[in-house]
């Protein structure tokens, strides 16, 4: 596919880059500071457009001219605190806005990847996300609220739910050998083998639940950045598409 990339400088973007062009997608990356890219990628293999992840009309303006089908946006970093704020909400409007109006234009919806975080999965069994009970990261909420209200087949769209992503190593082009999806276990609203214990407890049943076990969900930046790049090759039939997708290491991997 012909993707616009936002946040090719950050953690997972400059994992995602390399990933995207070992697959064979054509990449644009979106950025500000061109200077601050992984130099392990030469830059012939890709092409860069400048400007401010928060102006959908210069996202839009880019997607177009270089024909993309898909947007993944690695960009903007949710508040920790439940009251804090950041670019992010800003970001996530702009591609949303960006996407609707090239599919509309185009009579044709783009593909669209994002980047939450293992807080919006639901509980199984319950009517609540892990989020209500680790009360961080929640401008995550806001991300899945602007894409679910969003008009049916408007935009493609999936939502990457990891916990925290740590590097396998530097970015790096071609792919650290062993960086795969293929590490992952995946699955759709809820956390990958995710247990109900200690559910049962009155009132204080589901912290202990979240709280016993979401440190067991850390996964790489590389496998993550692998699952996007390979789901893209599947084009407009992904299984992935309206979907919160979790994560989380295969044991025989960690």
């Amino acid at each position: 596919m012909r993707v616009l990339l936002l946040g090719a400088t950050g953690n997972l973007g400059s994992r995602l880059l390399p990933a995207l062009i070992q697959r064979g997608h054509t990449v644009t990356v979106f950025v500000r500071n061109p200077s601050k890219l992984a130099t392990s990628v030469q830059r012939d293999q890709f092409s860069i457009e400048c400007g401010d992840a928060r102006k959908a009309t210069e996202i839009k303006t880019a997607a177009i001219k270089h024909q993309c089908d898909a947007i993944v946006n690695a960009a903007g970093l949710a508040a920790v605190a439940p009251w804090g704020r950041s670019d992010l909400p800003a970001i996530i409007d702009a591609v949303v806005r960006a996407a609707l109006e090239i599919g509309r234009e185009r009579g044709k919806p783009l593909r669209l990847w994002v980047l939450a975080g293992l807080g919006i999965l639901d509980l199984p069994t319950t009517k609540y996300m892990l989020v209500d009970y680790i009360r961080v990261f929640a401008e995550h909420r806001s991300t899945l609220s602007k894409l679910q209200t969003l008009p049916k087949e408007s935009v493609l769209w999936s939502v990457l739910c990891p916990a925290t992503m740590t590097p396998r190593a530097e970015p790096n082009y071609p792919v650290i050998a062993g960086a795969s999806v293929d590490n992952l276990l995946t699955s759709a609203d809820t956390p990958p083998e995710w247990s109900t214990k200690l559910l049962w407890i009155p009132v204080i049943g589901g912290y202990l639940n979240v709280l016993s076990q979401a440190s067991g969900y850390n996964t790489s930046l590389e496998d993550n950045a692998d699952l996007i790049a390979s789901d893209l090759l599947r084009g407009m039939d992904s299984p992935w598409i309206y979907q919160k997708v979790g994560v989380k290491e295969k044991q025989n991997n960690s």
